[in-house]
C-alpha cells in the first residue's frame, strides 16, 4: 500500500482565519445492537481551542454515554504529535502503521473502549467542490474496527466496517447550506457518497468514491433518494455510476438517529445504516446536514448543545 502517512500528523495551518479547523473522526459501531460509538475532535489552532465528545447511541436519539472533550493550547507543539497524543479526559490516537493501522483508546468509568482500525485501502482524497465550504483539505478511507467497549458496566465486543475522517483548514458554513453524505463499507466493495440537494430538493450525488476488489473509482452522477417517517431518514436508496461506467444501487435502512449541534451554525443528523449492495450487506451511515438558518427556516426547532 503507498505510504500515506503525510496525513496522519497535524498539518501546516495556512491562515490566520479562526474558521481554519483540523478534524479526528473514528466512528464505530455494534451492528447487531444498532448502537454507535463517535470520538471525534475539533481543533482550532488560531483561537488556541479543542472541542469534541465522546458519544455513544443508539434508537431515536437515545443518549447512552456523552463527554465533552474540550481544551486550550498555543501551537501545535504544546499539544503534542497527533500520531501519538493523549488529550485530558481519557482519550488517545495512536498511529501504529503510517496511513494504514490505527488505535484509539478511551477511558472513564462509565465508558471505556480500545479498538483497532485497519484500513481497508488507501484513503481517497475527495475534492473541496464536493462539501463546498467544508475542508480544504480531507479523506476518507474505509477499514475495519475491531476491540471492545465497557458502557455501564458491560463489555461488548466490536468487529465492524467502518471508515476514518479527516478534515482540515477553513470551515466556513452558509446560511443556505443543505447537503450530506453516506458511507458503506464491506470486505469487497465500498463507497462513499458527497450529496448536495438542487433547485428542485433532488439529493444529487456530487462527488465520492466507489471501491470494488480493491480497485478506487470516482462516483460521477447519481442520487440518493430518502423516505422519511416522522420528520426523519427512515430508509434510503442510492443510484449512482461510477467512472467505469458501473452502476452503484445500494438500499439502506436507518438503525439509529441523533440529531446534534456539530458547532453553533452547523447541525447534522447521524444514522447507523444496513446498507444492501449487490446482495451484500454493508455497514455504514448516513448523514444529512444543514446550516442552523437552514434548518429553523424549514420549520424545525433550533437543536441544542454542541460540541
Amino acid at each position: 500500500m503507498t505510504d500515506h502517512g503525510e496525513h496522519d500528523g497535524f498539518h501546516p495551518v495556512t491562515s490566520d482565519d479562526e474558521a481554519w479547523i483540523e478534524t479526528v473522526w473514528f466512528p464505530f459501531w455494534i451492528p447487531e445492537r444498532g448502537l454507535t460509538v463517535y470520538p471525534r475532535v475539533v481543533f482550532q489552532p488560531n483561537s488556541g481551542q479543542y472541542r469534541g465528545s465522546v458519544a455513544v447511541w443508539s434508537g431515536a436519539d437515545e443518549l447512552l454515554y456523552e463527554a465533552p472533550l474540550a481544551g486550550q493550547f498555543s501551537q501545535w507543539a504544546e499539544l503534542g504529535d497527533l500520531r501519538d497524543l493523549s488529550l485530558p479526559g481519557g482519550l488517545r490516537f495512536e498511529c501504529l502503521r503510517p496511513g494504514e493501522r490505527y488505535r484509539v483508546r478511551y477511558e472513564q468509568p462509565e465508558c471505556a473502549f480500545d479498538i483497532d482500525f485497519s484500513a481497508l485501502g488507501p484513503p481517497a482524497y475527495p475534492d473541496p467542490g464536493d462539501s463546498p465550504g467544508m475542508f480544504a483539505g480531507h479523506l476518507d478511507q474505509h477499514g475495519r474496527v475491531t476491540g471492545s467497549v465497557q458502557l455501564a458496566g458491560e463489555s461488548l465486543s466490536v468487529d465492524c466496517w467502518t471508515v476514518r475522517d479527516r478534515s482540515w483548514g477553513p470551515r466556513v458554513v452558509r446560511n443556505d447550506l443543505r447537503l450530506g453524505n453516506a458511507h458503506a463499507t464491506g470486505a469487497e466493495q465500498a463507497f462513499f457518497a458527497y450529496l448536495q440537494q438542487d433547485e428542485a430538493g433532488r439529493e444529487r450525488v456530487r462527488g465520492g468514491t466507489h471501491w470494488v476488489g480493491g480497485e478506487e473509482r470516482t462516483l460521477v452522477a447519481g442520487e440518493r433518494t430518502t423516505t422519511w417517517q416522522d420528520g426523519w431518514p427512515a430508509s434510503l436508496r442510492i443510484e449512482a455510476t461510477d467512472s467505469r461506467g458501473d452502476r452503484l444501487c445500494a438500499e439502506g435502512r436507518c438503525l439509529n438517529r441523533r440529531a446534534v449541534v456539530a458547532n453553533p451554525e452547523l447541525y447534522a443528523v447521524l444514522n447507523l445504516v444496513s446498507w444492501e449492495v449487490d446482495g451484500a450487506r454493508l455497514w455504514g451511515e448516513n448523514h444529512d446536514v444543514w446550516s442552523r438558518t437552514a434548518w429553523v427556516s424549514a420549520g424545525r426547532a433550533p437543536l441544542e448543545g454542541g460540541h
